[in-house]
């Protein structure tokens, strides 16, 4: 799929705090509803009409019952209860299955998650996927609609923390009722020095997404993709436009061998046999290898080791993009932490 949009698609377990005495907490207020239509792609969208927006026209629709909460739909900590609505329109890629891209879009714990359910969303055929967790207030549920028509997929969703998910089912009710999905975007002649040369550069602005272990902060139009190279017991790639230019975090065992030196004295041929860099990733030794992988390609390969886990961190650019992504994916490995 065209990645020019925020995916919050990893598949990562959702990590919320049980708390022995919940309060009770109030859904936020809602003074009517309001209606959105994205002047690119013709989705509608029906809405709380005091809460936040954020809107990029033929991309998303972003809304959010308290502008306090943004950070707590990234990383499920602590935070407000608030409720969120979200809906998104993007390409799918013409080799990738409306399933796969659903797999790829889990973010939480396989149990978070109940079976998925065929329906319909603004007339056309639709995939419902519903989810729960406990959280230290509540209960946090929701649900995110997938449907796929011409290559174009829209997706809707609405979740909300602290046990507040069932009293806001008369808006959830007008929302899915009168939805209207994305279609193929609105083509005017553009000025010959507006037209978009190539694929979108990444952000500068960056957004907090949770590991397993641990955190990374990546361009906020940038998506995770879950991944399992040989040998590693998981990992996230986190990638934009470009497969050639990505951050990619493996996750090996190290509780047989987890002396650090070694590690990286017994892994260079993988790394070109470039020499090691001693260097740090979340404020723990670690060592880097610089090599080419392949011809016009240039990687930062780390190794670090951290509670019995050998943390495998590459960073990969275009050389040709070197000026366009280097410095942003060094700035991402800047956040880098350890949980």
């Amino acid at each position: 799929m065209k990645n020019r949009v925020l995916l919050y698609t990893f598949a990562l377990a959702l990590v919320l705090a049980v708390s022995c005495s919940e309060k009770k907490v109030e859904p936020a207020k809602v003074d009517g509803m309001d209606v959105y239509t994205d002047p690119v792609d013709g989705m509608v969208v029906h809405y709380p009409k005091n809460w936040t927006v954020n809107k990029e026209a033929g991309k998303r629709f972003y809304v959010l019952s308290s502008p306090d909460a943004a950070q707590r739909f990234i990383d499920f900590k602590e935070g407000p209860a608030a409720a969120k609505l979200e809906a998104r329109v993007s390409h799918m890629d013409k080799d990738q299955t409306l399933e796969q891209f659903i797999t790829e879009d889990k973010i939480f714990s396989p149990e978070a998650y109940q079976p998925q359910e065929n329906t319909k969303l603004g007339g056309q055929d639709a995939v419902k996927l519903s989810f729960s967790a406990d959280g230290s207030d509540g209960k946090f549920k929701g649900f995110k609609y997938y449907s796929l028509k011409d290559s174009i997929l829209t997706t809707l969703e609405f979740s909300a923390f602290g046990n507040t998910f069932d009293a806001y089912k008369p808006q959830i009710d007008e929302i899915v009722s009168t939805f209207v999905c994305g279609g193929p975007a609105k083509v005017e002649a553009p000025k010959v020095d507006t037209i978009k040369q190539g694929p979108e550069a990444p952000s500068a602005n960056l957004q907090n997404v949770p590991g397993q272990g641990y955190s990374i902060s990546i361009p906020d139009n940038f998506r995770a993709k879950a991944v399992k190279t040989a040998g590693a017991l998981a990992g996230s790639q986190y990638l934009g436009d470009r497969l050639d230019c990505t951050i990619q975090v493996d996750i090996l065992d190290a509780s047989k061998q987890s002396n650090l030196d070694k590690i990286a004295e017994s892994n260079k041929g993988m790394f070109g046999g470039s020499q090691q860099k001693a260097t740090t990733l979340g404020g723990a030794k670690a060592y880097m290898f610089s090599y080419s992988p392949a011809a016009g390609i240039g990687r930062n390969a780390y190794l670090c080791v951290k509670d019995n886990k050998l943390y495998r961190v590459f960073v990969t650019w275009n050389k040709a993009d070197e000026g366009v992504y280097l410095p942003i994916f060094n700035k991402c490995l800047s956040t880098f932490q350890f949980k």
